[in-house]
């Protein structure tokens, strides 16, 4: 007894020893001599359940403690970003950043992250393919020096000579049945009041909002607010709707065009663009969607200019031109990049609107 007691000791002395992996292989060898064991023994698998049910047991217990450790340290986690929410010391929004920032800094040495950080898109679509353009394309736009200006122009003929070509054109009598275009006192006012005066918009957040006047944040609200002060001048801003609310809220403002076929569909985004007496010609970048693109002038007047992308620049020209009160830009943004700056005139409202453009469904 007293040498079967030293040899156990021994054993424990050993195992104290040996290192963490060192003891895993060991019971694990332990643990199939003891299954082979029983099989050489005759035990059928109801009796091994039985003999192996303590272990198992013990297993699940184990389980159990660890899971309950996992949770206990996520609502620990819950309740300290709580505790930062609803400091007064500081705007939660620091607390939350500086948070993130030290977890990716915690990560980095388990996942390298700074390879995706400037990727647009964190899963690759495998459905979405990015328009692709060679040299050979190009011959669309390279005998195209200006932009037309059209009026009672049929689909068709918008069609077969512009858009199917890459083409932009300017239709001067796009707008003529418009409600709003018959509204003597409208201006940037009736806008904002659309946003500020639906309650289903009151927390829209627009994908993209440009402007000179620094907002501190995406809330459009607080914006339109701060542009209905008459002591706020000189500004301009864009911004685009993605919000299927917004984008519905803003469709009062404008009707399809009497030259666009019913078989396309409605603009699946819209943009607004407005200005009061900013004075600039310096062009503000826009980037819609790749489609139809349509520019609406509702009030004063627009200066454009539409760049070939770079598989195009050297053997396609610049376009640039101008919009007035009631005309439409038209066209396809596969080739060309748009780019705009507001008139100078007290109230520069416009609205562009993007659409789905497939010529073989259309």
């Amino acid at each position: 007894m007293a040498g079967e007691k030293a040899s156990k000791r021994r054993s424990s002395a050993v195992h104290r020893d040996m290192a963490y992996d060192e003891k895993l292989r060991v019971l694990d060898e332990e643990l199939v001599s003891f299954h082979q064991y029983c099989q050489q023994a005759g035990f059928t698998p109801e009796e091994m359940a039985v003999i192996c049910a303590p272990l198992v047991d013990s297993v699940r217990a184990a389980k159990l403690r660890s899971a309950a450790k996992t949770g206990a340290c996520m609502l620990v986690a819950v309740g300290l970003i709580a505790l930062l929410a609803s400091s007064t010391t500081a705007s939660p929004s620091l607390h939350f950043t500086a948070l993130g920032r030290l977890v990716m800094i915690k990560v980095l040495p388990f996942w390298d992250w700074t390879s995706i950080f400037y990727e647009s898109c964190l899963v690759a679509n495998p459905f979405f393919g990015a328009p692709s353009f060679a040299e050979e394309d190009c011959v669309a736009c390279e005998s195209l020096k200006h932009v037309d200006r059209l009026s009672d122009v049929s689909y068709e003929h918008l069609l077969d000579n512009y858009l199917s070509r890459d083409a932009p054109a300017i239709v001067v009598d796009a707008m003529e049945a418009w409600p709003v275009m018959t509204t003597d006192h409208f201006y940037f006012d009736n806008v904002t009041q659309i946003y500020l005066e639906d309650d289903k918009l009151i927390d829209t957040v627009p994908c993209i909002l440009t402007s000179n006047l620094r907002t501190g944040s995406s809330d459009l609200h607080a914006f339109l607010k701060r542009i209905r002060n008459p002591s706020v001048e000189k500004w301009f801003v864009h911004w685009q709707n993605c919000d299927i609310h917004a984008v519905k809220a803003l469709r009062r403002m404008y009707q399809r065009p009497y030259f666009l076929s019913n078989s396309v569909s409605p603009a699946h985004f819209n943009w607004v663009l407005m200005s009061s007496n900013y004075n600039t010609s310096v062009y503000k970048k826009v980037d819609p969607d790749s489609g139809l693109i349509m520019l609406a002038q509702i009030r004063g007047s627009t200066s454009f200019r539409l760049t070939p992308h770079k598989a195009c620049n050297t053997s396609c020209s610049e376009l640039t031109g101008s919009l007035h009160e009631g005309e439409m830009l038209v066209f396809t943004n596969f080739i060309w990049s748009f780019e705009y700056y507001p008139g100078r005139s007290l109230d520069n409202v416009a609205i562009l609107t993007e659409t789905v453009w497939d010529e073989k469904i259309v």
